[in-house]
């Protein structure tokens, strides 16, 4: 493939992900989505922190288990 067609290539692809970004806008997403997934990540890095907290206190806890259980918490 010559330096060309790969230029063309990712230009095209840029102009795409713009198309469907711009129809994405046009369509009104919800106003909240974007605060639900906010609250979605700071709740995960919450529930991970204390997991992570927990096992320094207590090296024979298991991660992922404490992670789930502060997770539901």
């Amino acid at each position: 493939m010559s330096e060309n067609q790969n230029n063309e290539k990712t230009e095209n692809r840029g102009e795409k992900l713009v198309d469907v970004t711009n129809k994405y806008n046009e369509n009104e997403r919800p106003q909240d989505e974007s605060e639900s997934v906010l609250d979605e990540t700071v709740d995960k890095v919450k529930a991970g922190t204390k997991a992570v907290i927990n096992k320094v206190k207590d090296t024979d806890k298991d991660l992922g288990t404490e992670y789930n259980k502060e997770k539901t918490i």
